[in-house]
């Protein structure tokens, strides 16, 4: 089955559990033959096979190769301890995010995958990790970017992790961090999602080097539309806009709250 890892045989992957058990066949009654440590470079040697359920989502498991002690060897491990993705920037620190437990909604809150992203330097060193609530339900795939500061003071990179999708009604979402090379920040998050012929919501950030203004600005541009026509095959829609502002000095970022 289809999963938001997708990988193929051949791919890399890095681990992503702070420690990951290597076993000598594809089940969680298997032997445990070998440990890997976050951030371990691992290749995808098969297909997936036979789901297990673990923190409350369930995804497949594959046969790995790896190096450890200066040895090729192989085993399987679930695919729930890797990274859904990985990226470097120009440093050579290595960005990695994954999911650590699926929490299932409540009367005060969504469902959510209680996720994480992880930077490592050049060693192979964990600098340092920031959580995060990845509302994804329904998405088809991901993907990571790494931009430049984008004109913000203080910052080296902006790490964009999306999860995203070709279906109506199902959002494609964007969790954005700033990095200073010590620190991961929050930054505004955006979601993109439409039903075709019945409503749309897109959100757009403007970072100061892409609105060319004052450099302590983030502008969130967000825009509504609804069809308020009958004919769902010639829609006419409705366009609401609006706007959230966003101050960054340096160390703390601040919505700024225009009362009218």
């Amino acid at each position: 089955e289809y999963n938001l890892w997708n990988f193929q045989k051949s791919d890399t992957a890095y681990v992503f559990a702070d420690m990951a058990y290597v076993r000598d066949n594809p089940s969680l009654n298997s032997k445990i033959i070998d440990s890997l440590s976050e951030g371990n470079l691992v290749i995808i040697h098969s297909e997936g096979y036979n789901d297990s359920k673990i923190r409350g989502f369930s995804a497949p498991w594959h046969e790995i190769i790896y190096v450890k002690d200066n040895e090729q060897k192989k085993g399987f491990i679930w695919l729930g301890l890797l990274a859904l993705n990985g990226t470097k920037n120009k440093d050579g620190e290595l960005f990695i995010y994954g999911f650590k437990k699926f929490r299932i909604a409540t009367e005060n809150d969504y469902q959510y995958y209680e996720s994480e992203l992880k930077v490592f330097n050049r060693d192979q060193r964990l600098i340092t990790k920031e959580i995060f609530h990845a509302t994804v339900d329904g998405q088809m795939g991901t993907e990571t970017k790494i931009l430049s500061g984008m004109g913000l003071q203080e910052i080296k990179n902006i790490h964009r992790i999306a999860f995203l999708s070709e279906a109506c009604g199902t959002p494609t979402l964007y969790y954005y961090f700033a990095w200073n090379g010590k620190n991961l920040i929050h930054f505004p998050e955006k979601m993109s999602v439409s039903d075709a012929g019945v409503f749309y919501h897109d959100e757009t950030i403007l970072f100061p080097s892409e609105h060319k203004g004052d450099p302590k600005m983030i502008y969130k541009n967000i825009i509504d539309g609804e069809n308020i026509a009958e004919d769902l095959d010639n829609p006419k829609f409705k366009e609401t806009k609006s706007q959230k502002k966003y101050s960054w000095d340096g160390k703390v970022l601040s919505e700024i709250i225009s009362f009218q």
